[in-house]
């Protein structure tokens, strides 16, 4: 194991912190580079809810020609006759309730769902001015780290991409590939935390053996 000070260098180094930053931290408040990634962030997020705003009908046109085709196929490998065999009158009848749901669904769910992913990004867009960051937490605990393929993303839905967790007792940190070959699994550790519109962001770290 390395000594504390050769611990915590590689720490930043791996990390997206200085030791201005957490000089900052210590004292309860955010640095200046640390807003200035929040500021971006938030704009980004702002400006990827204007950038898909109103996008529902071409997402509508999207689904409802990838129903067609499936359809199309479900006619041609016989998928139809098997039905209208097995129902016999009653084909009819379902085949316009599954038509109606089909409607509904690429007419009113898919862009309903669709437009909220996208409210939600803009709020989460909101400038530092209006929505300004929480109190700096600290935690004092032993580190785990480990990888994680899939769970859910920060608008809530499902992710199949594989993210780099750091957990501190019972909160988790999503943080990068480089940081996680550099912390210690069961090291103590002090970290700088916020919770950022209901996400816990790590801000800094350091070893405390």
């Amino acid at each position: 194991m390395d000594s504390v000070f050769e611990h915590n260098q590689k720490l930043q180094q791996a990390g997206s912190f200085t030791a201005a930053d957490l000089e900052e931290n210590k004292l309860g408040r955010y640095s200046p580079a640390q807003l200035k990634r929040f500021e971006e962030t938030r704009n980004f997020m702002r400006y990827s809810a204007n950038k898909y705003d109103n996008k529902g009908p071409i997402v509508s046109l999207i689904f409802g020609s990838g129903l067609l085709v499936f359809a199309v196929v479900l006619y041609f490998v016989g998928v139809f006759d098997l039905l209208r065999n097995a129902l016999g009158s009653l084909f009819f009848p379902v085949l316009a309730g599954a038509l109606l749901f089909a409607a509904l669904f690429v007419f009113v769910i898919v862009p309903r769902q669709y437009q909220a992913s996208v409210e939600m990004a803009r709020s989460m867009g909101t400038p530092l001015a209006a929505s300004p960051l929480g109190e700096i937490q600290t935690i004092e605990a032993r580190a785990e780290v480990y990888t994680s393929q899939g769970g859910v993303n920060r608008r809530g839905h499902q992710s199949a991409r594989v993210s780099h967790i750091l957990q501190m007792d019972s909160i988790k940190f999503i943080i990068t590939d480089s940081l996680r070959e550099t912390i210690q699994s069961k090291r103590l550790y002090r970290v700088w935390v916020v919770k950022d519109q209901g996400v816990w962001v790590l801000l800094g770290m350091e070893a405390l053996e």
